[in-house]
């Protein structure tokens, strides 16, 4: 878990040269406590200035649906359309909410069946016993469980 100080010393260190040396900054102004990966993820996940986090709107559904439709895979580029999410969110409103295979009713009792053993068998892996309910999200079956 970040703290607020280290959040404070992050959003100081873009201040002063901008978001792009995560190497130094993790150096410089983290002292290694934490990876030059990590701070460029806590950046662009959580403290990037414009990030939008929380509810979609039903045009920026319509876009990751068009970009879809279009051929157009690459969720960063996605994103690119819709100011204020990033890639991984898009990828993630696709896999768990607008991709029609997704199946959106009520659980058989052969799914529920299905997930029991293969719960039993692999544990909390929920992208591999998604692969064996077609139309459930991995978090659909994390949810379901």
């Amino acid at each position: 878990r970040w703290t607020k100080e280290e959040d404070q010393k992050l959003r100081a260190a873009v201040a002063a040269v901008g978001p792009q040396n995560w190497k130094m900054i993790a150096q410089d102004f983290l002292g290694d406590q934490r990876s030059d990966v990590q701070c460029l993820h806590r950046w662009q996940k959580v403290l990037q200035p414009g990030l939008v986090k929380g509810p979609w709107t039903k045009e920026e559904d319509q876009i990751i649906i068009d970009c879809i439709d279009a051929g157009i895979t690459k969720w960063s580029e996605i994103a690119e359309r819709i100011p204020g999410r990033i890639g991984k969110q898009c990828r993630e409103r696709w896999f768990n909410h607008l991709d029609p295979s997704l199946k959106k009713g009520g659980w058989t009792e052969e799914e529920d069946a299905i997930l029991v053993e293969a719960q039993a068998k692999w544990g909390n892996c929920w992208t591999k016993i998604a692969k064996l309910l077609p139309g459930r999200s991995e978090n659909a079956v994390k949810n379901r469980w």
